[in-house]
């Protein structure tokens, strides 16, 4: 019997992740491969989710929201992949939360229940270049966070510098040096929006062909996504919350609340130095139309969106104070122009 291949998505929040996973999902049928996700978002809200849908309407997906896979139960895991597994893909794609360590998950992939019908295939983690130095003095009072971003770095089988055209040749010598301390091994490759060459993560899997990778008790009625919570740890979990002080907000909005692009930037700008990442989705303008916000890095991008659903914000920071937070974006809405 042959074991469906897994590759891991790893990298700190805002590095570029989504995006090397939506070119993956893409390319891969020019590598004859059938791909399916299980993605990790640590809010309640999916917004990478429908991205993906967006580029690729055909995925095979199933998500966990409102935590981090490697902080939950492993059966959360298992039984996502078990539900992956029905449809037969070639390659399975695990894009973790920016916040998760990756040697959590490789070890869940070793439970007896998985064991027999998947294989680790490739750590890969991405890297943030115009922020990455900057961790560690950021996060200095956070022991657990400081450990998993290193563990990150450490347990990668390939490290994607990206961003690179955001930073100096200087800089960039400078990250690469910082990042052999904790990885001699693996390959670096500097990238600008996460474009390199799919041969190096794609070139040596082979599709399954008609081979069942399926347990006999697996659900083959399964016919829709796996989406829900991923649990939260309990008293007697092994491990530490990778994301500790890490917290997730999300304000919903009215169906039919349009406000300016401008309106949301000024927002951001006020509580920048507590976030780590924000992203949404909102009605812009007179025309209503959807776009889809992604700020990370002091840095926000907007694009237009075909989603349909009611709009929200989720922010990422640490030690957020909800109320705070959704008190100045409610007193913004009746004082402020949108």
């Amino acid at each position: 019997m042959s074991k469906v291949p897994v590759i891991v998505l790893s990298g700190f929040l805002g590095s570029g992740k989504t995006t090397l996973l939506i070119r993956m999902l893409q390319e891969a049928a020019s590598f004859n491969l059938g791909p399916a996700v299980l993605m990790n978002e640590l809010g309640k809200q999916d917004v990478d989710g429908h991205l993906l849908q967006e580029a690729s309407p055909d995925v095979n997906m199933a998500k966990l929201l409102d935590g981090c896979i490697c902080c939950s139960k492993k059966s959360d895991i298992s039984d996502s992949i078990k539900q992956l597994l029905v449809r037969k893909p070639d390659v399975i794609l695990i894009e973790l939360t920016g916040v998760a360590n990756p040697e959590e998950i490789v070890d869940a992939l070793t439970e007896p229940a998985l064991l027999p019908y998947v294989k680790l295939h490739k750590v890969i983690t991405i890297l943030d270049a115009e922020n990455v130095l900057e961790y560690n003095s950021i996060f200095a009072s956070d022991r657990e966070l400081v450990h998993t971003l290193r563990r990150q770095m450490e347990v990668a089988d390939l490290l994607i510098l990206n961003k690179i055209d955001l930073i100096t040749d200087k800089q960039q010598k400078s990250i690469e040096k910082t990042i052999r301390k904790f990885n001699e091994r693996s390959s670096i490759l500097p990238t600008a929006h996460s474009q390199f060459d799919l041969e190096l993560i794609f070139g040596t899997l082979r599709p399954q062909g008609s081979q069942s990778t399926v347990a006999p008790n697996f659900n083959k009625k399964f016919q829709f996504q796996a989406i829900k919570p991923a649990q939260l740890p309990n008293e007697t979990s092994k491990h530490s919350p990778s994301f500790s002080r890490i917290q997730t907000i999300t304000i919903p909005m009215d169906d039919n609340l349009a406000v300016s692009q401008r309106f949301v930037e000024r927002y951001l700008a006020k509580w920048g130095s507590l976030l780590l990442r924000a992203k949404g989705y909102f009605i812009i303008g007179a025309k209503h139309e959807s776009f889809v916000m992604q700020f990370a890095g002091k840095r926000t991008n907007w694009q237009q969106s075909t989603f349909q659903g009611k709009p929200y914000l989720v922010l990422i920071g640490m030690d957020l104070d909800a109320k705070t937070l959704e008190d100045d974006w409610q007193k913004r809405l009746t004082e402020s122009p949108l």
